[in-house]
């Protein structure tokens, strides 16, 4: 597929266009997280169907569906740099709705985990897709309000199937969840094809960086030749800044998916919800809070990272490792909880500050970068991020609550995940030293 613009999509994107292109590929990405997180709204009903134990329940959750998306992410991030990103984001956008939908036919658990691992399949390039093309449509003093306001993808989808999926489940039961799970992906798919152009690759920065091993970074598409994998890695590994990032937006990935995966359940089975009431009060902790909390914490990134005495992106480190500090004050707090009120309150907190860092952690990897290598480099995040985190994190809680037992597994399993997260505040504040440094390294 040629990657050549055409005379419309080769102007500089307009003001307001820029805005309305975020909206979609925001909107696009939510119905990722519709079909990534439609599972955890019917953990209960499937478990009892098909008699399986949380271990089970965690490799369909997240294992199965992490290992296929680890398979299919860096062959997808490689096309990123290489291909038109709107017609590649077009295309495997239809796929993961349309494999969510094959999961309501499923009548086992090996036909289940089968349509599990085609959704992760397709949805390994979305993330990639989507950073590269919002990369390119704002500047670096723009970029962790883009960022963050795509990232609220993750609360708006969440928060739609968590709302709609527990009333649809309880009424119609856990099938008709799935099925009506994959239809917003499919209408999103027709209005990105005709409404979102392809930008220049490397149009939205400020300052073209110096010449490198990957060719000059002038302001032109073409210009620069996509990085090899191992230009790229090489170009990472001299930046402790991008290396620390990464590894704490990984750890802080595991517990995030195991609370997406666990957060019904824990509040079903330790204070006794109604699974309709439980769905929709995590619904509120993802489309109030989850949206709110990371709006502000993104605005913030740019406001501190922006200074009057230059670019400051070992602010964006310190803001991330702020936020995680409050996710682990609230995580622990929710745990520990004995009232369901009290418990719901600090999971809403919880909910907000694990997403308040996606904004300004994330700008400052993909500002480090080079253009034509982001795709690659942020699928490889991504792939760890899943296996790692995605599908490790919530795998774990589930055998730690297997191994714990009784009423309040979970409760003591969750305590225990919260120690990753307090290495991701370490990790950001290890970013911090360097960050500044190593944004003023040659390639």
């Amino acid at each position: 597929m040629s990657d050549t613009l055409t005379a419309a999509s080769a102007k500089a994107p307009g003001k307001h266009y820029r805005w309305l292109v975020l909206a979609v590929l925001t909107a696009v990405h939510s119905t990722h997280h519709i079909d990534r997180n439609v599972l955890s709204v019917v953990v209960e009903p499937i478990r009892q169907e098909f008699g399986l134990s949380d271990s089970q329940m965690g490799m369909l959750g997240s294992l199965g569906y992490a290992l296929a998306f680890a398979v299919a992410a860096i062959p997808m991030g490689y096309l990123v740099d290489r291909v038109n990103r709107r017609n590649m984001l077009v295309g495997i956008l239809a796929l993961w709705s349309i494999m969510t939908a094959v999961c309501a036919s499923a009548n086992s658990y090996v036909q289940l985990l089968l349509a599990r691992m085609g959704v992760g399949i397709a949805e390994a390039g979305g993330a990639p897709t989507a950073m590269s093309m919002v990369s390119d449509y704002f500047p670096p003093k723009q970029r962790s309000t883009a960022i963050g306001i795509w990232y609220l993808s993750s609360a708006i989808g969440t928060g739609i199937i968590f709302l709609v999926g527990g009333i649809l489940a309880q009424a119609f039961g856990w099938r008709m969840v799935f099925l009506v799970a994959g239809i917003p992906g499919l209408v999103m798919g027709v209005i990105l094809f005709l409404v979102v152009r392809e930008p220049r690759r490397g149009g939205s920065e400020s300052v073209a960086p110096v010449t490198s091993e990957v060719g000059p970074a002038p302001a032109g598409e073409g210009a620069e030749k996509a990085a090899t994998l191992s230009e790229a890695f090489a170009y990472v590994l001299r930046r402790p800044a991008i290396l620390s990032m990464m590894a704490g937006i990984v750890l802080a990935a595991a517990m995030s998916s195991a609370f997406a995966l666990w957060s019904v359940s824990f509040l079903v089975r330790v204070h006794q919800m109604p699974l309709a009431l439980a769905g929709v009060s995590i619904a509120v902790a993802f489309t109030v809070f989850g949206i709110v909390i990371p709006l502000i914490s993104g605005l913030m990134g740019d406001r501190l990272s922006n200074s009057k005495q230059g670019h400051r992106p070992e602010r964006l480190a310190l803001l991330s490792a702020t936020t995680m500090t409050g996710v682990v004050i609230c995580g622990v707090a929710a745990a520990l909880s004995g009232s369901a009120v009290v418990a719901v309150a600090m999971m809403c907190l919880w909910c907000g500050l694990m997403l308040a860092h996606n904004g300004p952690a994330n700008a400052l990897v993909l500002s480090m970068l080079r253009p034509r290598m982001r795709g690659v480099v942020v699928a490889t995040l991504q792939t760890v991020a899943t296996v790692v985190g995605t599908g490790l994190g919530p795998f774990l809680v589930g055998v730690l609550s297997d191994v714990y037992g009784g009423p309040n597994s979970l409760r003591w399993a969750i305590m225990t995940g919260m120690s990753l997260n307090v290495v991701a505040v370490l990790c950001f504040l290890n970013a911090a030293r360097t960050a500044r440094r190593d944004s003023l390294l040659d390639g």
